[in-house]
């Protein structure tokens, strides 16, 4: 337990520390809380000093505390889902959402088919269509933190990436949510499968107008909080029994959560997710060891980032014009969708858990979340996407390469 307690301390310490870091930089905070699960695990530290720091009887229990870290992050992840911004606007989102899903899910499954061949588990199916689904999610989180950050939320371009975000991720989650019930093929768990529609559907209908009543009836912010974190920790406990995985109840019940009850809700949630979710990425940073991989697995990490990369932009920008967007803002909107970051490492770590990647394919994985993360502060630069311009102020000159976009007129959907 001493022990257990000081692994912890130290998580945070190291977690806010280098998060911190990387924000004087220009960087999300998530990217430094990755390199510390990394400095932390034996890629830097090396396999003997960090099984020395965290030794094996501490990994169950701080994996534990990891779990709960990321059950609260996708309750908040389901809680930013703005329904409004999916189904109330023009095709525009689910056209854009679509094709950058599309886009990234063939090119995923393409690369696991022929790069990462040699990885492949029993189930080759399973890790094709999981390969793809990884290369195809968006981090909804860390997209609305990067666009708070650059004061772009409320901007129009901020706006439609943080609906077509919520699209993309919706389909991740479904796709996924297949996945991992054909990883698991026992008949029992294929019985408890059929319970998740009854689920969903007692959730919207019945728990849903439940929660309105009781938001509207003006509780106490200690029991709004305490049903937000509590109700979600049962449907992931649900889903984890059905033979999903806990990540799927979590947000789904921050879908259905009053959005009226956001401010009250975050603020306390975001406390326990900052305590316990550094503790998932040491546990996450603990199973990557990029040290360990050969020539090969470097040159399969470079497909891997290529065809992550071309994904998300090439489906998003291609989109995004045919629905007649300019060029500057389709680029930046591309720019935006290719975050991934924790989301990422959450799929990442249960499709490692159940067996459907290898630790090495999971190593690179991890790689190409970290690499495409940070690569979206530096493109919304050089396509000149600044807080002045969109406040009124002199726009910001971009790179040189990409200087011609800067002279394109602001974002603007015809008709709207």
């Amino acid at each position: 337990m001493a022990i257990l307690l000081l692994d912890l301390v130290l998580i945070i310490g190291l977690a806010r520390g280098l998060g911190a870091l990387v924000q004087r930089f220009g960087q999300p905070a998530v990217i430094g809380e990755i390199a510390a699960g990394i400095l932390a695990g034996p890629t830097i530290l090396g396999a003997n000093l960090s099984s020395t720091i965290f030794p094996d009887y501490v990994t169950p229990p701080l994996t534990v505390l990891a779990n709960i870290g990321v059950i609260v992050f996708m309750f908040l992840a389901g809680i930013e889902v703005d329904h409004r911004q999916i189904g109330g606007r023009s095709g525009t989102i689910v056209a854009i959402a679509l094709s950058c899903f599309a886009a990234s899910f063939v090119l995923g499954c393409a690369v696991a088919m022929w790069p990462l061949a040699r990885h492949q588990p029993g189930n080759r199916f399973v890790f094709v269509l999981f390969v793809g689904c990884a290369l195809a999610v968006t981090a909804f989180p860390v997209l609305a933190r990067i666009l708070q950050d650059r004061g772009l939320f409320s901007t129009p371009l901020g706006q439609l990436s943080m609906g077509s975000a919520a699209f993309v991720d919706v389909q991740a989650w479904c796709a996924l949510a297949v996945v991992f019930a054909l990883a698991r093929p026992e008949f029992d768990a294929h019985r408890r499968l059929l319970l998740l529609l009854p689920l969903i559907v007692v959730l919207w209908w019945g728990v849903r107008p439940v929660l309105a009543r009781i938001s509207s009836s003006g509780g106490r912010e200690t029991v709004t909080i305490t049903l937000g974190i509590s109700g979600a920790m049962v449907t992931a406990a649900a889903t984890e029994w059905m033979g999903l995985h806990l990540i799927f109840g979590a947000f789904l019940f921050g879908i259905i959560f009053p959005r009226s009850q956001r401010p009250v809700v975050e603020p306390g949630a975001r406390v326990v997710s900052t305590i316990f979710l550094p503790a998932f990425f040491v546990c996450a940073g603990l199973q990557a060891n990029l040290s360990g991989l050969d020539r090969a697995a470097w040159g399969e990490a470079i497909v891997i980032l290529v065809a992550a990369v071309t994904g998300k932009l090439g489906g998003t920008y291609a989109a995004a014009r045919l629905c007649h967007i300019d060029n500057r803002t389709s680029a930046a909107l591309a720019a935006l969708m290719n975050t991934r970051g924790l989301t990422e490492l959450v799929v990442l770590n249960a499709g490692l858990a159940i067996g459907v990647i290898s630790s090495q394919v999971y190593s690179i994985l991890v790689l190409m979340a970290l690499v495409t993360t940070a690569m979206t502060a530096p493109l919304l630069t050089a396509f000149g996407v600044e807080r002045s311009e969109l406040s009124g102020g002199n726009p910001t000159r971009a790179i040189p390469v990409l200087g011609y976009l800067s002279r394109i007129p602001r974002y603007k959907i015809p008709g709207r």
